[in-house]
């Protein structure tokens, strides 16, 4: 079986069994990435930007990373308890100041489901 019709069939089984479809472009994350990149990195250990560095962000109590000096909503939701996963990410990323009140960030934010799942990937796989 030829790699392709591999992907058909797992993607169409898939869409069938009520799952997403695999990802077409795997580079998404990335690309919706480069919207964040003026307030974060993904680099360890890079600090003195505007917002967090989001290396090892999940898995994270929320308000922790190093080097950065959160507001005091982050520190308390992370303080109650608040762990970064794709769950609690994804919430966040769809509107961070409902999700947490008295937080703040620069840019609008990911209404659609697929840009935030393609950001959490890319997060997942780039920052381990």
């Amino acid at each position: 079986m030829t790699a392709r019709a591999l992907a058909l069939l797992v993607g169409g089984a898939a869409t069938l069994g009520g799952l997403a479809p695999l990802r077409a472009d795997p580079a998404g994350g990335e690309r919706v990435f480069q919207r964040c990149m003026a307030c974060h990195s993904v680099t360890a250990g890079e600090v003195g930007l505007p917002g967090p560095n989001l290396h090892g962000v999940i898995g994270r109590r929320a308000g922790t990373a190093p080097g950065f000096r959160f507001s005091p909503a982050l520190v308390g939701a992370g303080a109650r308890g608040l762990v970064w996963t794709r769950e609690t990410l994804d919430a966040y990323l769809a509107d961070p100041e409902t999700f947490i009140p008295g937080t703040e960030m620069g840019l609008p934010p990911l209404r659609s489901a697929d840009e935030r799942r393609d950001v959490i990937d890319f997060l997942e796989r780039r920052t381990r």
